[in-house]
């Protein structure tokens, strides 16, 4: 019941944030806003049992995934991360796995949300990078965290289309 809940709540909260003009981009920004858009009239429902909830989840559920700086439009088929779990000869997940997670996967779309965070992850990183004092393989990841963050930022801000392929 209580991811039923928090479904719901971050769905009407993704409606709201559209409403008002906030900004996707990204590989899947348009399904992002096409998932939102279908499931946010949820006039609500009695739910009585296990059953109820489990049916009810698995028409209300988006697979909308907010993680940290960007968004999983959640599509099996195409998720890089379970790409690279199946690659190992792991089993494959059913929702994305963040620590698998690749910047070139088609299932990532950017909110304003997320780059207010990779925003502020860039200071961190920008500033680990310059450290005279970090050993020069630790520089060099960040300088290239940096670059990719930046390039993703200005993918956001800088174009008109939305429904980006490119994104590295």
């Amino acid at each position: 019941m209580e991811k039923l809940e928090l479904i719901i709540g971050q769905i009407e909260d993704d409606a709201r944030r559209l409403d008002a003009g906030e900004h996707v981009s990204g590989p899947s920004a348009q399904e992002y806003r096409d998932r939102v858009a279908r499931s946010a009239p949820f006039a609500g429902r009695v739910v009585t049992g296990v059953r109820d909830v489990e049916r009810l989840l698995e028409q209300a559920d988006p697979a909308v995934h907010h993680e940290q700086g960007m968004t999983c439009v959640w599509r099996a088929a195409t998720a890089a991360c379970r790409k690279a779990k199946l690659t190992l000869g792991l089993p494959g997940a059913d929702a994305p796995d963040e620590a698998e997670c690749r910047s070139t996967c088609v299932n990532l779309a950017y909110t304003d949300r997320d780059i207010a965070e990779l925003q502020q992850e860039l200071v961190v990183l920008q500033a680990a990078a310059a450290d005279p004092l970090a050993p020069k393989p630790r520089r060099d990841r960040a300088a290239a965290q940096v670059a990719q963050d930046l390039t993703i930022i200005e993918r956001h801000y800088g174009r008109t289309t939305e429904d980006e392929r490119d994104i590295t």
